[in-house]
C-alpha cells in the first residue's frame, strides 16, 4: 500500500499533448489568415512561436509580466519576425490561438487509461502554471475533467511552479498532509524541484530519457508505468 491519498498532475506535456495541439493550431493559423505566401516554412513558424512563448512564460512565472501582456505580446513578436506589423491582424491571430488551441483533444499516450485506474484509488488534482479558464477548457474538451477533484492554477493562487507556495496552498486546501501527496510532471524545475522543495514526493515523467540534475522520488518513461508504482 502506498502512503498517498492525493495525486497532483501537471497538465501540459504530462497529460495534454501541448506540442501536437499547438502545432495543429499554428498550422491552421497559416491557412485561416492566408499567410502561406509570407510564412512558407510551417516548422520554422512553430519553432519561432515556441521560442517566444516559452520566453514570455518564463517572464510570467518570475512575476515580470502579467497575463494580458503574455497574451498580447506573444504573436506580436512572432509575426514581427516575418515582417507582419499589422496590429489588427496580430490581434485576430492571437484571439484565434486562444480560442481554438484549448479545444484540441490530443492527449499523451495512455493518459485516459492511467487516469481511470488511478481515480479508483486516489483523489486526483491538477497543479498548473497555465491559466484557469484555458486549463479547464482543455480538460473538458479532451474528456478528462471528470477524473479531477481540484484544479490549482498560478493565476488564481498568485504563485507559479516551482514556487513552493503553490504546492503548499494545494495541500492546505485539501486538508491533507504532505506525505499523503505526490506530484507527477514532465518539467525538472517546475514540477520536480518545486515539489521536492515543498517536501512532496515526485514522479518525473521523462518519455525522452532526458538527463536531469535532481533525483526524483520516481522516474517513468510512460504514464502506464504509474500502475506499477501507485
Amino acid at each position: 500500500m502506498t502512503p498517498y491519498k492525493h495525486i497532483f498532475f501537471d497538465l501540459d506535456r504530462t497529460l495534454w499533448d501541448f506540442e501536437k495541439n499547438s502545432s495543429e493550431t499554428l498550422s491552421e493559423i497559416i491557412n485561416e489568415f492566408s499567410l502561406s505566401g509570407i510564412i512558407s516554412d510551417k516548422d520554422d513558424f512553430i519553432k519561432v512561436f515556441n521560442y517566444y512563448n516559452e520566453r514570455l512564460w518564463d517572464f510570467y512565472r518570475m512575476g515580470k509580466i502579467k497575463k494580458f501582456i503574455l497574451r498580447q505580446e506573444r504573436f506580436r513578436l512572432v509575426l514581427n519576425r516575418y515582417g507582419i506589423k499589422n496590429q489588427e491582424l496580430v490581434a485576430h491571430v492571437s484571439k484565434y490561438y486562444l480560442d481554438k488551441n484549448p479545444l484540441k483533444t490530443n492527449l499523451i499516450t495512455d493518459s485516459k487509461e492511467t487516469l481511470e485506474y488511478l481515480s479508483g484509488k486516489y483523489k486526483l488534482h491538477i497543479i498548473s502554471n497555465g491559466f484557469y479558464d484555458v486549463q479547464v477548457t482543455k480538460l473538458i474538451n479532451s474528456s478528462i475533467s471528470r477524473y479531477f477533484t481540484k484544479i490549482f492554477t498560478s493565476d488564481r493562487i498568485g504563485h507559479a511552479k516551482p514556487d513552493i507556495n503553490i504546492f503548499e496552498y494545494a495541500v492546505r486546501s485539501l486538508h491533507a498532509h504532505k506525505e499523503e501527496c505526490i506530484m507527477i510532471g514532465d518539467d525538472e524545475t517546475k514540477d520536480i524541484m518545486g515539489a521536492k522543495n515543498a517536501k512532496i514526493d515526485q514522479v518525473y515523467f521523462n518519455p525522452n530519457n532526458i538527463p536531469i540534475n535532481v533525483q526524483p522520488t520516481f522516474e517513468i518513461r510512460s504514464l502506464k508505468e504509474l500502475k506499477k508504482l501507485l
